[in-house]
């Protein structure tokens, strides 16, 4: 007959190793505590009946689980495990709540520097992650990759240098927010910096790379922004009133000033853009990606004054290249339009003219779209507006329409003129 359980004595003191009464193999050896063979075997029976006494706190646990837990070690002990291997152990044993380190062993996939891991991250060309959004039809653009490397290379990587990916804590990303909180930056660029390490890891944790997620442990932000300035009535009428160093900065912030169109679609706009008393948004450019969607990803339709169409027309005209639906805001290349530098340089000139301290005040190309629709929304209803300036979050978009009727554009065009008309006798560019 199996028996339950044997005896054993060590340097004086009874051990007593209970018999597994499923696989019949025995657990490991516990300590009764007692010299005597009786008093070792009574305490042996009293644990087989109410539970053996297990942790700092002596907690009883049934025989039954006891093996349990014995034969789990058991096989982990012979088991031939990887890295990996122990990523998903660490990760049972995390959503049980009974751990809470965030790292293993540092070899395996894990392994590698947090730092070196980003890098590949944000490398467009490179990245899984960017290569899996785009081939799902999501919209990832080479400057939001550059842009994401670049605050890897100057914030990031100084703060974490060698830390390797699965080593990296809550409690890293907790102190790296106040170290940039303290330099005074606003909550929404911390935000954006934390992003180039919140995004990655949480990847690196969804495809198991790493057994948990440091960055849901972190506190929300409430957002704060700089706030870009705008400039005055005067001063918009003062600066179209001035002569132009470039007739393309020009015309590109007239176009923004009365339609609310950003950079990047002002400088796509082609020939077939222009139409009787419209103007046809379809694209954005940027010098790393070329030719987009708009920002919002949706083509939308912009009423078009008729001085601004005049001087679209003009512009037009001084194009030096001979082909088929060119840039209106041409460069030196036929399939490029100028650089957003030259739109901004002539800007800043301008307003040097009329003395308006534009970096102080944060006042930039992107102001004329502030200032529009600061403007616009005071004479007419703000969704109309913003189908035509393109404020629209993707909720809003399939809210309200997927096309703008004639009649609300006329009511923005006869709004934007009543609204701009003072602005408007401006002098040409030189």
């Amino acid at each position: 007959m199996r028996r339950d359980y044997y005896l054993h004595k060590r340097n004086g003191i009874y051990f007593v190793e209970f018999v597994d009464k499923v696989s019949g193999k025995k657990l490991p050896a516990k300590s009764t505590g007692e010299t005597d063979h009786l008093k070792a075997k009574l305490k042996a029976e009293q644990w087989m009946s109410s539970g053996i006494p297990t942790g700092r706190l002596k907690k009883t646990r049934p025989l039954e689980d006891a093996a349990g837990i014995a034969n789990i070690s058991r096989a982990i002990r012979k088991a031939e495990l990887n890295a990996d291997d122990a990523l998903r152990i660490v990760s049972i044993l995390k959503s049980l709540e009974l751990i809470d380190i965030s790292a293993v062993k540092n070899t395996g996939r894990g392994a590698v520097p947090f730092v070196q891991f980003l890098e590949e991250f944000w490398d467009y060309d490179k990245s899984e992650y960017i290569q899996d959004k785009l081939s799902h039809g999501f919209r990832f653009t080479r400057r939001h990759a550059q842009k994401s490397s670049r605050i890897l290379k100057n914030v990031i990587k100084p703060y974490f240098n060698d830390t390797k990916l699965n080593a990296v804590t809550t409690d890293d990303l907790n102190k790296l927010t106040r170290q940039l909180a303290d330099k005074g930056l606003s909550t929404a660029t911390i935000k954006q910096n934390l992003l180039v390490c919140c995004t990655p890891l949480k990847w690196a944790y969804e495809s198991k790379i790493i057994p948990d997620n440091p960055c849901l442990g972190l506190t929300k932000f409430v957002i704060t922004y700089n706030e870009r300035g705008v400039p005055t009535e005067a001063e918009a009428q003062a600066v179209f009133a001035v002569e132009w160093k470039d007739k393309r900065a020009f015309v590109a912030s007239l176009v923004s000033c009365t339609t609310g169109a950003r950079q990047g679609e002002v400088l796509a706009l082609r020939k077939s853009s222009i139409k009787d008393d419209t103007l046809n948004i379809s694209h954005s450019f940027s010098e790393v990606d070329g030719l987009k969607c708009p920002k919002n990803g949706h083509k939308r339709v912009a009423p078009l004054l008729p001085i601004v169409k005049a001087a679209l027309l003009d512009l037009l005209n001084d194009n030096p290249h001979n082909i088929d639906d060119p840039f209106i805001f041409y460069s030196l290349l036929p399939n490029k339009p100028v650089s957003p530098n030259v739109i901004l340089k002539g800007l800043k000139d301008a307003y040097n003219k009329i003395n308006v301290d534009y970096k102080s005040r944060r006042i930039d190309f992107h102001s004329w779209r502030h200032f529009f629709c600061s403007k616009i929304t005071q004479v007419l209803d703000g969704e109309k507006v913003a189908k035509v300036s393109g404020h629209l979050s993707e909720a809003v978009f399939k809210k309200y329409a997927d096309h703008i009727e004639v009649k609300q554009i006329q009511e923005v065009g006869e709004a934007a003129a009543e609204t701009f008309g003072k602005i408007l006798p401006f002098k040409k560019a030189g």
